[in-house]
């Protein structure tokens, strides 16, 4: 199934993929990990997903692959023992080494450095957030079935649809499989063809081709819609639109009770049905956040409002749950939803601000008072001063549209 995924991230970012990520499997998943800061970046970058008819080349794509990846993992090891983040010093110090060791050519030697060097900076910046109760972080590691970084010099795009790859046998020449929207994409003058990542996914290759453009003018306004993030709503905006989360809890549950009895009987059918059921549950949650996303972002386009959401940044670590939400809670896509809401915002020209959540849904909108009590079930919220009631989501997206509303605007009850 052909099918185009656009992306935006901050300029210069990580592509490649971590230890924990599962070989040739995840690279646009390491891309939806990138944060919302790229709104402050002057450049957008999308990635055009495209389906590869490799022509029999499959095996010297494979070679490619596995040398590729052994040198981006032998150059990660080196880089992470010896703590170098600098580019150039990398360079430096395991171009001559990666190309007599692998046999890998001069610029599949730097497309490999590039690849390393960028998940070990992006480790060591995780390993300052490390906690010292989490278990140690290691060297990022690179399996055989790994993407292939591919950039000017070392991928062409040709007419007719083809496109020429750099490989250990030479070059090859594969068949672009093009929807008419892709197509579209790649001819549009607007966007600058940048790099290229070839992805071995369930016995299919893809080409990730990324093109860039710069960032649309953000129109100012001070008047902004606030959404509420949650698991029971998925998202709730200020002026009233709730996005319920009860279908995705269904789905999520059905596919997590389907798994566990799948995995207890443990026979090659059932391997095979989970097999099967791969993605199938991240794919439904990842459709349900683009169109939240979009309806939001088509919302402050049409009234030309900013959108305001929560920095729940490291909420996980701040908060705990009883043992039967767990999976729930850790399941919740707030992440992914907010870099939605980011890129597509970013292209539309809409601000996107972002506030702190503390007492959010313990402030009286209509006051200002904030307590605990005021919150008085998930749904329910009624100020214990000045009596207002309200859906406690939508009092607290109203509290994100307006920050400065969480100073008591009036002094609280004494006695």
């Amino acid at each position: 199934m052909i099918h185009v995924c656009l992306q935006f991230y901050t300029h210069g970012f990580s592509r490649g993929r971590k230890n924990w990520l599962p070989a040739g499997r995840k690279t646009l998943d390491f891309l939806l990990c990138i944060w919302y800061y790229s709104l402050m970046n002057e450049t957008l970058t999308r990635t055009i997903c495209i389906k590869l008819d490799v022509n029999g080349h499959d095996a010297a794509l494979q070679e490619t692959q596995r040398h590729f990846n052994q040198a981006a993992s032998w150059i990660a090891s080196v880089c992470w023992d010896e703590r170098i983040t600098n580019t150039n010093t990398a360079h430096h110090r395991v171009y001559g080494e990666t190309r007599s060791r692998f046999g890998l050519g001069s610029q599949l030697a730097c497309c490999a450095r590039a690849k390393a060097v960028e998940v070990v900076k992006a480790a060591r910046a995780k390993e300052q957030e490390h906690k010292s109760h989490q278990k140690p972080l290691t060297c990022p590691e690179f399996g055989p079935r790994g993407s292939v970084r591919y950039d000017a010099r070392t991928y062409r795009l040709l007419s007719l649809d083809r496109v020429s790859l750099n490989t250990m046998r030479g070059r090859v020449i594969c068949r672009l499989i093009l929807g008419q929207r892709q197509h579209d994409m790649l001819i549009d003058s607007m966007w600058t063809i940048g790099s290229a990542d070839l992805v071995w996914r369930q016995g299919t290759y893809y080409l990730h081709i990324t093109q860039s453009t710069d960032t649309p003018k953000v129109r100012e306004t001070p008047e902004t819609i606030g959404v509420d993030l949650g698991i029971v709503n998925l998202a709730t905006d200020s002026e009233g639109l709730t996005f319920a989360g009860a279908k995705v809890h269904e789905v999520r549950q059905r596919y997590y009770k389907r798994r566990q009895e799948l995995q207890r009987v443990g026979t090659r059918s059932a391997k095979r049905r989970l097999k099967k059921l791969s993605g199938r549950e991240k794919r439904f949650q990842k459709d349900t956040n683009h169109k939240i996303a979009k309806t939001l972002v088509h919302k402050a386009v049409v009234s030309r409002k900013a959108l305001a959401l929560e920095d729940l940044t490291g909420i996980r670590e701040r908060t705990t749950v009883c043992r039967e939400n767990r999976y729930e809670r850790h399941c919740w896509a707030f992440s992914q939803l907010r870099m939605y809401i980011a890129y597509k915002a970013a292209w539309a020209s809409v601000d996107v601000r972002f506030v702190d959540p503390a007492n959010t849904s313990r402030t009286c909108s209509e006051c200002g008072h904030c307590a605990k009590a005021n919150r008085q079930t998930q749904a329910s919220f009624k100020c214990q001063q000045c009596g207002f009631c309200c859906n406690a989501d939508l009092n607290a997206a109203i509290n994100i549209s307006q920050p400065d509303v969480k100073q008591p605007k009036v002094s609280p009850v004494c006695g």
